[in-house]
């Protein structure tokens, strides 16, 4: 039986491992917000409302790791259990992702150029856009990039994050706050 991601047949391993852990995480008071398998490295990223402690983070652990030993869902048994915040600079993966982020400065980076799109010399050969999410339909995104409005289908996305801004407030000659 092979564990690849993406085999037609079968059910991807981190869609196995949602089903196994959202139903603990969601007892918990928490909203799981995305899974990632990478080399050995199990990532899961939780929030709540008011934002996720570093005891939300060991405790979902605790929780966890037994719960995935029992299930023996990862593949060759052993791995590296992480348990965080997605952050300021969340990446933006599934479809509920980028309809949380509408109006927030995003990322994105295309597999292809985005000239594919008839978007203008302007992004003849760029794979990367960044600009304020207007709208999110399912299956496209409008971005407002640097006034221009581009429209990528979200199958054409290598990968996208929020693009987090600090705003700082300008200090005049003397160091104050204007």
């Amino acid at each position: 039986m092979s564990h690849r991601e993406g085999d037609p047949g079968e059910m991807r391993l981190t869609d196995r491992i949602e089903k196994i852990i959202r139903p603990h995480i969601e007892m918990s008071g928490l909203t799981l917000y995305d899974i990632e398998f990478q080399g050995r490295t199990l990532r899961i990223s939780i929030e709540k409302t008011g934002g996720v402690s570093l005891e939300d983070c060991v405790e979902t652990s605790r929780m966890l790791n037994p719960l995935l030993d029992v299930e023996d869902v990862v593949p060759g048994g052993r791995y590296e259990l992480e348990v965080s915040s997605p952050g300021l600079n969340r990446p933006l993966r599934r479809p509920e992702h980028f309809a949380a982020a509408l109006g927030t400065r995003i990322h994105v980076t295309t597999y292809e150029p985005l000239s594919k799109w008839n978007l203008g010399e302007y992004f003849e050969k760029r794979k990367n856009v960044t600009g304020e999410l207007k709208s999110f339909d399912g299956t496209t995104l409008k971005i407002d990039a640097e006034g221009l409005v581009v429209t990528i289908p979200l199958g054409a996305i290598a990968k996208s994050r929020v693009d987090f801004e600090l705003k700082t407030t300008p200090k005049n000659k003397m160091g104050k706050k204007v």
